[in-house]
């Protein structure tokens, strides 16, 4: 009698669900964007000159310590994910991945990207597993009992510039320190913004994201303006330090004008959708400088 044979290798499309999970797991777009401003850092170093091997493992790195911090940080939260409209469909919420299978996953690629990142030098890497271990065992609990939880997550958007430039040079530099900073105040309009977007959502997970309630107190409205002022006050201030010309200069301006005045129009009159013209203000913010230094850079040279 014939039998039939069961199939044990995974279909195309069970591959491509998969992948497309493992995706989201690790918020990949997010992820990129913490790899870019890794990128900007090693351009702009003194010494980086553009060797695609280093350039390459930085990257990859870089990459796979992010998703691994943001898979985990999905896997602590799948619980209080779950009571989250914005998030209730996540992979580990939702069941499309197990518990156990997306731990393993993101351990492997933080594991992965530690030692690609020590294949460049040590300081690089141990910046990474600072960030890794910082967003997930300070900022990650300390979201469901302090609004401070927000400055210590603002952390681990900061030093990647800085690991781009270490891995380039060995050590820490002036310029990279004052993008770092400039990543470091950003943070904090941006993610107030979204958390006053969200309010109702996050009190449902549990999280205390806020000082207040913005729509009747002024502590988180007031915090917005006095990070979005400080902003575009060092944003300037760092061509002094080597870091950015003209196109920069420009753009940092507008920018940050730009972002200070979506602010101070939020702390006038609180309302859901000037949270979210604050908030894609912040996002637009992001890339516009980073090329902005790019471009300087490339004029430059």
């Amino acid at each position: 009698m014939q039998q039939t044979q069961i199939a044990t290798t995974p279909s195309f499309t069970e591959l491509k669900d998969l992948i497309q999970l493992y995706l989201q797991l690790g918020k990949f777009r997010l992820s990129m964007m913490v790899t870019f401003t890794s990128l900007v850092g090693y351009l702009l170093s003194n010494e980086s000159d553009f060797k695609l091997l280093p350039v390459g493992i930085l990257l990859a790195g870089t990459l796979l310590v992010a998703m691994g911090a943001n898979g985990l940080n999905q896997w602590w939260e799948q619980e209080r994910d779950g009571r989250m409209l914005r998030t209730r469909q996540r992979p580990l919420p939702s069941g499309k991945l197990s518990s156990v299978h997306a731990c393993t996953i993101c351990l492997l690629w933080t594991i992965a990207g530690l030692f690609l990142l020590a294949q460049l030098n040590l300081l690089t890497a141990l910046l990474a597993a600072f960030v890794w271990f910082s967003y997930l065992f300070l900022y990650t609990p300390l979201k469901t009992r302090s609004s401070l939880a927000i400055l210590a997550g603002a952390i681990t958007g900061a030093l990647p510039p800085v690991m781009g430039w270490t891995a380039a040079t060995g050590e820490v530099g002036l310029q990279a320190w004052a993008l770092g900073c400039i990543l470091y105040i950003w943070q904090i309009p941006h993610f107030l913004a979204l958390a006053a977007l969200y309010q109702m959502d996050y009190q449902r997970g549990g999280y205390k994201m806020l000082p207040d309630d913005p729509e009747y107190d002024h502590a988180t409205r007031s915090i917005i303006v006095v990070f979005s002022a400080a902003l575009l006050v060092v944003s300037l201030l760092s061509p002094a330090l080597g870091l950015g010309g003209i196109v920069y200069f420009i753009c940092a301006m507008l920018g940050g004008s730009w972002l200070l005045i979506q602010a101070v129009q939020l702390f006038r009159t609180f309302s859901r959708p000037r949270a979210r013209k604050l908030f894609i203000a912040t996002i637009l913010y992001l890339p516009l400088i980073m090329c902005a230094l790019l471009l300087d850079l490339l004029f430059k040279n």
